[in-house]
């Protein structure tokens, strides 16, 4: 019934798919009513066959893309004393510092508000004008991330793909 590489999406008890729904794929069929299933995590779980349903290849990779994009991290508001900061690195200008700590903040205000709109509006209703400034707002938060990073290795650089 199931093979290797089979495309599945998981099911509740009451045989409707999970909401957000999960997907996985077969890694192995261990006997006639049990799989090993590899999740997008790139963990593996044995799984009965009842607990879940197969799909086509396309509507796997749509669903997986949404798993990806709701297990992004969302950047959070570096929590700084930048006069303790600044005097921290002598070398750098204090007023480059808070510019840049500005910008951050900034960035991080337009991530958390397109959060609230794909949650309230839907990620199809998105303007194209918002759209833009959130992919800039990605893009920044990279770039004073990795400013704060060359000064204080504890402030991670987060990492989106697009």
């Amino acid at each position: 019934m199931y093979n290797k590489g089979d495309k599945v999406i998981i099911l509740d008890y009451n045989k409707k798919p999970l909401n957000p729904p999960v997907v996985a794929e077969i890694e192995d069929v261990i006997a006639k009513d049990r799989v090993r299933l590899l999740l997008p995590d790139h963990a593996c779980c044995l799984e009965f066959i009842t607990n879940f349903e197969k799909i086509d290849d396309e509507k796997y990779e749509e669903l997986l893309k949404n798993v990806r994009h709701r297990e992004r991290t969302v950047a959070v508001d570096l929590q700084l004393d930048i006069r303790k900061f600044a005097s921290k690195h002598p070398r750098r200008r204090k007023d480059e510092i808070i510019r840049i700590f500005n910008q951050d903040k900034h960035y991080v205000s337009i991530l958390n508000a397109y959060e609230g709109r794909v949650l309230m509006y839907g990620e199809d209703n998105i303007s194209e004008k918002f759209l833009y400034e959130y992919k800039d707002a990605l893009a920044g938060i990279v770039r004073t991330r990795s400013f704060f990073n060359e000064l204080d290795p504890s402030i991670p650089v987060p990492d989106f793909r697009l």
